[in-house]
């Protein structure tokens, strides 16, 4: 039970060349670390850097009701991360914070805004910890944290049940729609097209850390969560009134102890908080990002 504990801690907090990838789509590929990872670039070229960074079995389509609005006035650019969507697959445990750093460096990207969701949200806290000198802001909406056990008994056997249906069949369409009945993908708002996203960004993915959890992402030590006090970068966390018990208690603990942390609690919104109430998320971002501290 331990082990299964850590693993959910562990997954839930992972040359350039043009692609045409079948998700559609036209980003390029930044060859890194004997791997590859997925990435576009939009908005205004002279723009603040904005880097988006999606969730665990989501990629960068997730933030497609936020490209075109915060491209108005920032250079963005979203990824896949390694073992997601269309970046490579991965076999061995990995360095998530280091393949956001070798994209900053591979665009010229000194300071960015980082926005991250969920295990992306862990990925750009970490990375601000490690790396304060190229971060100007963190959004982090309905975040997991590397280092936090404390989840509630029901997360924790709805992980456990898609665990070992995994272990027992493999990752295919019936484990796949046991996945997407975990309260952490449930949309809270009746929008077909997003429901029809999630699911197809689930059955997208190669389910590698649900085979493998040693292919985890690997955040060092000591944990994030033991960290935050180092945050120098201000700090919105973003959290879905309606998200899981456990992702508000992660929220709760970042604004307590990251030192210019503010919190926000979206209304009507779960855990994919920016796809259920996109105008308010952006809305909310763009203050944020826009506003001198």
């Amino acid at each position: 039970m331990r082990y299964l504990l850590f693993l959910v801690a562990l997954i839930l907090g992972l040359h350039s060349a043009t692609a045409q990838s079948p998700w559609g789509g036209k980003g390029k590929i930044l060859n890194t670390d004997g791997s590859y990872l997925y990435y576009e670039v939009g908005g205004k070229s002279r723009g603040v850097p904005v880097v988006f960074i999606h969730g665990f079995t989501l990629d960068a389509r997730m933030w497609e009701p936020q490209w075109k609005a915060f491209g108005k006035n920032f250079r963005t650019v979203r990824y896949d991360v390694r073992g997601f969507g269309r970046s490579a697959e991965v076999r061995d445990p990995h360095d998530p914070a280091a393949d956001l750093l070798a994209l900053l460096d591979h665009l010229k990207i000194e300071r960015a805004h980082l926005v991250g969701l969920s295990m992306g949200a862990n990925i750009a806290l970490n990375f601000a910890v490690r790396y304060p000198h190229r971060v100007l802001k963190v959004v982090a909406a309905d975040p997991n944290l590397d280092g936090f056990t404390d989840y509630t008994p029901e997360l924790f056997a709805a992980f456990g049940q898609v665990f070992g249906a995994v272990a027992q069949s493999g990752w295919n369409e019936t484990t796949q729609d046991l996945w997407l009945k975990v309260p952490l993908l449930q949309l809270q708002t009746p929008y077909v097209s997003r429901r029809a996203l999630v699911e197809q960004m689930v059955r997208s993915y190669n389910g590698d850390q649900f085979v493998n959890p040693a292919a985890a992402p690997q955040y060092g030590q000591p944990p994030t969560v033991e960290r935050l006090e180092e945050l120098k970068a201000p700090v919105l966390v973003i959290v879905g009134d309606r998200d899981e018990e456990s992702i508000r208690r992660i929220g709760d603990i970042i604004a307590q102890k990251a030192p210019n942390a503010q919190r926000l609690l979206l209304a009507e919104a779960g855990h994919l908080s920016n796809l259920d109430q996109p105008e308010r998320f952006n809305l909310a971002v763009l203050r944020f990002l826009e506003k001198k501290q």
